[in-house]
């Protein structure tokens, strides 16, 4: 059993995934310790014939999303720990799988720190040192890729699929799985906001029904976690759930998307 495995999904990040594997494929880490496992979810663009010359475990879907193309990846992995990364990102470093290999002691998750590049403006990123319940209620940083997961941890939980906000239960209950963690202090990678990504996707009715869908799936989490049960409803109740109905209405009745200044 390999100490990473590095789950890739790519939906037509031709111009930026090679950058990734490159980056990947430079750290000093040793081979043996790394499985680099890409999921190609359709891409129509050149990405493919880029990944296809790298030595990666390679799986193709038809358009699963991201949560799909996850979800293959963790059934194939076979590492210890599990790092999620986006196409479009690279690690800080040629050292970083390093030094998160000499931290990690048998915890369940590691926080990582990143930068978040938002079209040139950088930005260093850290979870706050606090408490899970704190954590379960009030963190933002719920994307996968900003935490080092143990696949044991993980066992048979899975993401949605094609959803947008795929990451929100699936973080949560593992938050809730947690038992010890750690902290990497410096940055891990840089994620990168680009266009073809959730976070710059035009507000739609679709993916605020996806949002709804995925906030109503946190009170399912409050009977199977009732030790969390008050942060998960703190959390659901200030996600103001009236506001966000109004705009689905709005959305579908007039299609007028005048609602990204909410978000």
């Amino acid at each position: 059993m390999c100490k990473f495995s590095v789950i890739i999904p790519n939906y037509n990040k031709g111009e930026y995934v090679k950058e990734c594997l490159d980056n990947i494929f430079a750290q000093t880490l040793p081979k043996e310790k790394l499985e680099i496992i890409v999921i190609d979810d359709g891409s129509t663009d050149n990405s493919l014939e880029i990944i296809k010359q790298y030595p990666v475990k390679l799986f193709q879907t038809n358009r699963l999303g991201a949560g799909g193309a996850r979800n293959v990846g963790l059934d194939n992995a076979q590492g210890e720990y599990i790092v999620f990364m986006d196409s479009d990102d690279y690690l800080s470093n040629t050292n970083v799988l390093s030094k998160l290999d000499e931290m990690t002691n048998g915890e369940d998750i590691i926080f990582l720190s990143f930068k978040r590049d938002e079209f040139g403006d950088a930005t260093i990123i850290s979870e706050e040192h606090n408490s899970l319940a704190e954590k379960i209620e009030k963190t933002t940083t719920l994307g996968v890729p900003t935490k080092c997961f143990k696949r044991e941890l993980i066992g048979d939980t899975r993401f949605p699929e094609k959803v947008a906000y795929e990451d929100v239960c699936f973080t949560l209950e593992c938050l809730c799985k947690c038992k010890d963690y750690a902290y990497f202090e410096e940055p891990f990678y840089t994620y990168r906001r680009v266009k073809n990504s959730n976070t710059t996707q035009e507000v739609s009715g679709k993916i605020m029904t996806d949002l709804i869908r995925e906030i109503s799936n946190l009170y399912y989490l409050c009977f199977k976690y009732p030790q969390y049960k008050n942060n998960i409803l703190n959390r659901i109740k200030k996600d103001n759930l009236p506001l966000r109905l109004q705009i689905i209405n709005e959305l579908i009745e007039t299609g007028n998307n005048n609602f990204r200044k909410y978000f």
